[in-house]
This record gives C-alpha cells, sequence and structure tokens, in this order.
C-alpha cells in the first residue's frame, strides 16, 4: 500500500510537471522555475538558502535555478537590508506582470486534481501530508 502512495504522488507531481512545462516553457519558466518566481512573489526579499529550502530543493539546484531567472529577468538579487553582505531575492518588473497567470495557473492545478474532495478530505490531506514532509525533512539518512 506504502509504495501505490508514493507512486500516485510521484505521478500528481509529474503530471503537473508536464502541464506546467507546457503552458509555461514559451516564457522559460519550466522545468519548475515558475515555482521559484511565485516564491519570490510571495515573499519578496527572501534568501536563497530559504527559497531552496521552502521549495525542497537543495542550494545547487536552487543557485542554478535562480541564476537563470536572474539572466531571463524574472528575479534580481539585492544586499539585505540589515547585512549587506547577505543576497536576498526580489520579482522584477517582469515578473509582476506575470504574477496573475503564474498564481492562476497554481490555483487551477489545485482545484483540477483536489476538487474532488471534500472540506474535510482536504484539512486530513493536508495534515497527513505535512506530516510526511516533515518526518522527510528530519530523516535525511542515507537508505
Amino acid at each position: 500500500m506504502e509504495k501505490e502512495i508514493f507512486r500516485d504522488i510521484g505521478w500528481i507531481a509529474r503530471e503537473i510537471n508536464a502541464t506546467a512545462n507546457r503552458t509555461l516553457r514559451p516564457f522559460n519558466l519550466g522545468d519548475n522555475r515558475f515555482i521559484y518566481v511565485i516564491r519570490v512573489l510571495e515573499q519578496p526579499g527572501i534568501g536563497q538558502q530559504e527559497l531552496a529550502t521552502t521549495i525542497g530543493v537543495d542550494r545547487t539546484t536552487a543557485f542554478r535555478a535562480v541564476s537563470k531567472l536572474i539572466a531571463d529577468g524574472y528575479l534580481e538579487k539585492r544586499d539585505h537590508p540589515a547585512q549587506p553582505r547577505l543576497k536576498v531575492l526580489y520579482p522584477t518588473a517582469k515578473s509582476q506582470q506575470m504574477k496573475q497567470q503564474l498564481f492562476d495557473f497554481e490555483a487551477a492545478s489545485s482545484q483540477r486534481y483536489l476538487d474532488v474532495l471534500t472540506p474535510d478530505e482536504l484539512a486530513s490531506l493536508q495534515t497527513l501530508l505535512a506530516r510526511v514532509r516533515h518526518h522527510a525533512q528530519t530523516n535525511t539518512e542515507p537508505f
């Protein structure tokens, strides 16, 4: 049963990724780069390490994605207001122009897959997934 649960989660993740690639690749936001832009739009001034943690990727992966997004004009790095040696990320005008489309895409994806659940089922699913995610984040030993 556990194996099937993770296969289902993986299938859903791949399906959302494929849809995102079809929809957002013309804007160079495929390969999950749109997630970085959404998180920075939600939290302007976020640090790159915090962004990586929020998304659930390692620092190297986040660095590569952020570098591409900066080169494509979606994000910019600025000095941290209190600690100038640290850099934080902000959305550019280009990402602000895409903001509604990105948020709509995220909402439509959620609705597409979750609209079959009742509010109680959604709450249960969110609680269970949060527990599994927390366990995965704190249990990082190799198999």
